[in-house]
């Protein structure tokens, strides 16, 4: 038999898997968008979109 963890421990593990599993699914749901985007615009319109959102979001505070 294992010895129990801290509750505190495994609050921390719940938060870091939590998330990693949020991050999981953003990126996919991102790919799911871009890939859309592709079936229905040309590329260089897609960069251009996904370059014009990146500047706005690095200029977020």
């Amino acid at each position: 038999m294992q010895p129990k963890r801290p509750s505190r421990d495994i609050d921390q593990m719940a938060e870091r898997e939590t998330a990693a599993y949020l991050r999981r699914a953003s990126i996919t749901y991102l790919e799911c968008c871009v890939s859309l985007m592709m079936t229905h615009l040309q590329r260089e319109e897609v960069a251009t979109i996904l370059e014009q959102e990146a500047d706005m979001l690095r200029r977020l505070d």
